[in-house]
């Protein structure tokens, strides 16, 4: 069953990159296949899912938001002045304090649904998720992954 799950997952994230029409479009398929990794490897109960995933859904797109914003920033043109790039580097920073907020009351909200050990496992699994997102990109345009240490 976990290898049927896996090799959906490779295939549906190996479709994720083929020609996208919209950002939005990939951003839903990105989702969803997070969703679905989640879902598998957090094993939760009929009961723990029903509460965890409109908590998880509430702050996962401010976050998402936040941090697009903050790469957004950091981004930017750099030809400005120090007074420009210090301001650049302030909002950046407001951001990432914003993100850490968020989660915090993520994890408030999170542990009464599902324990402390699973909101610990979600936040691997939310690294893994984003890690093999990233290789699998890096894979399409030729460049080979990193080697794990």
């Amino acid at each position: 069953m976990k290898n049927k799950i896996t090799y959906i997952f490779l295939f549906l994230l190996s479709i994720q990159f083929g020609f996208s029409q919209e950002n939005d479009a990939r951003k839903e398929r990105i989702k969803s296949l997070k969703i679905a990794f989640i879902s598998q490897k957090l094993g939760l109960t009929t009961e723990e899912a029903e509460k965890f995933w409109p908590i998880y859904n509430k702050y996962d797109g401010k976050i998402m938001d936040l941090k697009e914003a903050q790469m957004k920033l950091r981004h930017q043109k750099r030809n400005g002045t120090d007074e420009e790039a210090l301001k650049k580097i302030e909002e950046a920073e407001e951001k990432e304090a914003e993100v850490m907020a968020l989660k915090k009351k993520m994890r408030a909200e999170l542990i009464p649904v599902i324990s402390a050990d699973k909101v610990l496992k979600l936040e691997r699994l939310e690294q893994e998720f984003h890690r093999k997102l990233l290789e699998k990109l890096k894979d399409r345009r030729g460049n080979p992954p990193p080697p794990r240490r």
